[in-house]
């Protein structure tokens, strides 16, 4: 019997699916490649094989639904429950189009639970099964969260009663709250995520023509299966960081599924000792990955030239970015919003793209940071390009996943497909109203607005989803609240009179529409709300804002004061530094449907 019985529940569904733009690719699926990134997969009818707690009923099916609440959801990056789904909408539009190779650049679970991991495989198993399909993985921060796991626990699952329920790997894992025992829970490890998931790149496969990982030669002309297979073990892709004693795995590979396509996976994933002995995670990528991982940048050097001498056409992913992902504007974010702020210690800088671009790397595709965006880094050392393609999560606005398809020698088409409709996406939305409703009559913090759940569609709650989040989370956190208050209390006209004053005048109008003790923050801006689309969602984005804001925004951005020689950190400053911010992600790359020539080292924008 199936273990999850949603699937072919979704699988006999109608598709609603809504594609950026249509194409042929029942013809063209077999050299297609898709990458669906940051999935955070939940199990949401787990056996979490607890004594305490089964789960809270959901009315609807009959069955008990291991859900976090949506209060949880609102303060996080991602959605816990939805993107069940949208995952499983994803794999059904892959199918009806005839596309066979499918990346999973990693966060592929939401913290590497053995439910989770174990719902995953069943996923991925039927699909290969019944559809031809074969995927490839790589590790993200989220799936392994320690490299060899440990004792874990979330204190946000929806109980019964539409409180919180705590669940754990023991019950004293959490202080001062009632927590239900449950080992599915816990972190798992390298070993056992790699070893449950082992047909999905992480080790040899019998259908591949050719797999190596950094520890051992390249030896193409004399790869062997079985004997590729026994020392692709986890113990024989071990290194040492920071000259401690104790080795850690790396993950990665190359593999070829098919012929002249080969797959570069680069586990970007930095673990650093601490006193009490146990290891750190990280969320930072490459930027420390190039420093701790160094074996891993002369492997990747080894395989960049070998593919070469092999005619071999080479594209590498990993959970993180290698080239800067804010269209430029990551330093002007830093000196607005603070080093620490916007996950800006995520940005790869400038000495970390040249080092990997200068081993000839081409074309990288990469998640982690639930953001649709093109980069590009021109080496001067080495005059190479390296084109860093943001996959945006299926758990996150813009929820969608990306193709590439090779069109000729050095040409490269990539198409951006959002889940506008997915089955499904309401299920639990009855379950959210119990918990709202107990919110109220308990009179507790975070009382969150119900009317996301009258969103139509999952476009629409995904973008909500990243309205409330804004709201509640990124603006206390990360924004100046002068410049907050003065987007609040300035229109479209007073920006432009602005933006044509000088200096003096300038910053004398701001004076007074605003006093330094005035701080209303009561709602979010339009300006701000527009800032999150694009920079979230750039193309995909820009599209959701009426036309006549664009036109503003063009307008604004054309009359701008220079304010290079403005008081930094004042409120003229502040609001010419946003503005200048805006205008860079608003001019972006082209980052929905667009083709990449390597060879004359151009990007071009499709219809």
């Amino acid at each position: 019997m199936n273990k999850y019985p949603l699937i072919p529940t979704i699988l006999g569904a109608a598709f609603t699916l809504a594609c950026s733009t249509q194409l042929s690719l029942g013809q063209t699926g077999d050299q297609t490649i898709a990458f669906l990134s940051d999935v955070h997969l939940q199990d949401v009818y787990a056996d979490l094989h607890s004594k305490e707690f089964k789960g809270v009923l959901n009315p609807r099916n009959g069955k008990f639904a291991t859900i976090r609440t949506m209060k949880s959801q609102l303060n996080s990056t991602r959605l816990f429950n939805e993107n069940y789904f949208a995952f499983i909408q994803a794999l059904e539009d892959l199918k009806q189009k005839g596309i066979r190779w499918v990346v999973l650049p990693g966060d592929f679970t939401d913290d590497g639970q053995p439910m989770n991991v174990m719902a995953l495989k069943s996923i991925l198993d039927q699909y290969s099964r019944d559809n031809g399909m074969r995927f490839f993985l790589t590790t993200g921060n989220h799936d392994p969260v320690k490299p060899f796991g440990g004792i874990a626990g979330k204190r946000d699952f929806l109980g019964v009663n539409g409180a919180e329920q705590a669940i754990a790997g023991s019950t004293d894992f959490f202080q001062s709250t009632t927590v239900a025992k449950s080992d599915q829970i816990n972190y798992w490890g390298y070993p056992e995520i790699t070893q449950a998931l082992a047909d999905f790149g992480f080790f040899p496969h019998p259908d591949d023509l050719f797999w190596a990982h950094p520890f051992e030669e390249l030896d193409y002309d004399h790869y062997e299966f079985e004997k590729t297979k026994t020392n692709s073990t986890l113990e024989n892709r071990m290194y040492s960081i920071d000259g401690s004693e104790g080795l850690l795995p790396d993950a990665s590979y190359v593999v070829e599924p098919t012929e002249g396509i080969w797959l570069l996976a680069l586990d970007g994933n930095v673990y650093t000792s601490s006193e009490n002995g146990n290891w750190n995670g990280s969320s930072i990528g490459f930027n420390q990955a190039s420093i701790y991982k160094k074996h891993q940048l002369d492997w990747i050097q080894k395989v960049v030239a070998e593919a070469k001498k092999r005619h071999k056409t080479l594209i590498s992913f990993s959970h993180y970015p290698l080239v800067e992902f804010h269209d430029g504007a990551s330093e002007e974010m830093k000196s607005l919003f603070g080093q620490e702020k916007f996950q800006l210690a995520r940005v790869p800088s400038s000495e970390t793209s040249q080092q990997y671009a200068a081993t000839g790397l081409q074309l990288h595709f990469a998640g982690h940071m639930h953001i649709n965006d093109t980069g590009i880094y021109q080496d001067q050392l080495s005059n190479n390009t390296l084109y860093n393609i943001q996959v945006p999560s299926l758990a996150a606005f813009p929820a969608a996943y990306k193709t590439i398809q090779k069109t000729g020698q050095n040409q490269f088409e990539i198409q951006t497909i959002p889940l506008n409709e997915v089955d499904h996406m309401n299920e639990f939305f009855d379950l959210y109203r119990m918990e709202h409703r107990w919110l109220l009559e308990n009179q507790r913090p975070g009382i969150w607005d119900s009317t996301i759940l009258a969103s139509k569609d999952y476009a629409a709650y995904t973008k909500n989803h990243l309205k409330e989040l804004t709201k509640s989370r990124f603006i206390p956190s990360d924004w100046p609240k002068s410049l907050v208050a003065l987007l609040q209390t300035m229109n479209e006209e007073e920006l432009l009179n602005w933006s044509k004053m000088d200096l003096k005048e300038g910053a004398l109008f701001l004076s007074k529409k605003l006093s330094p003790t005035e701080y209303p923050l009561s709602g979010t801006p339009q300006m701000i709300e527009d800032f999150y689309l694009l920079k979230n969602g750039d193309e995909l984005g820009k599209k959701l804002i009426p036309s006549d804001r664009i036109t503003f925004y063009q307008s604004l951005f054309s009359a701008q004061v220079d304010t290079r020689h403005t008081e930094e950190k004042s409120l003229s400053w502040q609001l010419a530094q946003f503005i200048g911010i805006f205008q860079k992600l608003f001019y972006s790359l082209p980052a929905d449907h667009f083709q990449i020539d390597l060879h004359q080292k151009t990007i071009e924008k499709k219809d």
